[in-house]
């Protein structure tokens, strides 16, 4: 896999660095706007990218680029990864994978037609821990509640309360709690247990219009799922499953824990370590799926983006909570 790099984020470093370490996966280019033209010169510089480019039909135009990584805006993921697969180039779009699920729709029957792939960037569906809970599941019985947590205070928050808009809480860029950190847990939520009878989301508003904190309930035929985020404030982030016999649970963010424990009731705790560097798991299998047309494997990861993308948008309007793409797929 030959990466062109779009961003410059904290996000995208992450990614490099999982570039670094996993086989058969190189960067050949970065591509940045102009406006941001040293930050992309400062991470071809770190990772020893050797092209850059801030014309953009150039960057798609090389021959050197078989796959392209998004980690733009939100609101900018489904217009650049259109893009991306008109120009006959697979695309790895960071979460959230677009901000409606028309456009998710749009993105994954143009790279079915196309015979190419696009991928959502979400570490949950790729992790050991993932895989481990759905192994033991069957331990603990019946499903009773499931609870997840990520919450973790944002400096873009104290930005906002100053009267400073950011991205992040931009409702013209698809921002807000529900489709950044929130969006880990219904993902971890939906790769357990599938498509969910509804789904509401109680969020606390921030002046800009969008979220800052909530509590997505996904409510199945006989347990519910609680999911709450929060940017402006933090606690101990977690993932609970529990059961009739015994719980499972996750300590950290459900996107990136580090230890996973079986109770069950009158036994000692189980332990399980399984966990490594988060990234390197879905870009390593991103690659296998490209190198091998595993088109088996893609319609799984595509069918269960295309889930969250629909879930998050119905999230979004039992909460009431509009961006500007909505106005403009209703005109």
């Amino acid at each position: 896999m030959k990466l062109g790099i779009m961003g410059h984020g904290p996000i995208v470093y992450g990614f490099l660095d999982a570039v670094s370490r996993v086989e058969h996966v190189t960067a050949a280019a970065i591509y940045n706007r102009p406006s941001s033209a040293t930050e992309g010169a400062a991470l071809a510089e770190k990772f020893g990218i050797p092209v850059t480019y801030n014309d953009f039909d150039a960057f798609l135009a090389d021959s050197r680029i078989d796959t392209v990584y998004v980690a733009l805006p939100n609101s900018l993921h489904y217009e650049y990864a259109l893009k991306i697969l008109q120009a006959g180039k697979n695309a790895i779009v960071e979460k959230p994978f677009t901000a409606t699920a028309a456009q998710a729709i749009k993105l994954a029957n143009t790279a079915r037609e196309k015979n190419l792939f696009v991928f959502e960037a979400i570490t949950v569906s790729y992790l050991p821990h993932t895989k481990k809970v759905k192994e033991l599941l069957p331990r603990i019985g019946d499903i009773s509640l499931v609870q997840c947590n990520y919450s973790q205070y944002s400096s873009r928050y104290d930005q906002l309360m100053n009267g400073e808009l950011t991205n992040m809480f931009d409702p013209r860029f698809a921002g807000g709690c529900l489709m950044d950190i929130n969006s880990y847990n219904v993902h971890f939520v939906t790769e357990i247990f599938g498509e969910p009878e509804f789904i509401r989301y109680f969020p606390r508003m921030g002046v800009s219009g969008v979220d800052v904190s909530g509590v997505a309930v996904l409510q199945y035929s006989d347990f519910a799922a609680s999911c709450v985020g929060a940017k402006d404030s933090a606690s101990r982030s977690f993932g609970v499953i529990q059961g009739r016999y015994g719980n499972l649970v996750l300590e950290g963010p459900v996107s990136r824990s580090d230890s996973l424990t079986l109770e069950i009731r009158g036994e000692e705790p189980e332990h399980f370590d399984v966990q490594g560097c988060r990234l390197d798991y879905e870009l390593a299998e991103m690659e296998r799926i490209i190198s091998c047309g595993d088109r088996e494997a893609f319609e799984r990861h595509l069918e269960h983006s295309l889930l969250v993308a629909r879930l998050l948008e119905e999230a979004r309007e039992s909460a009431g909570i509009t961006f500007a793409c909505d106005m403009e797929e209703a005109e």
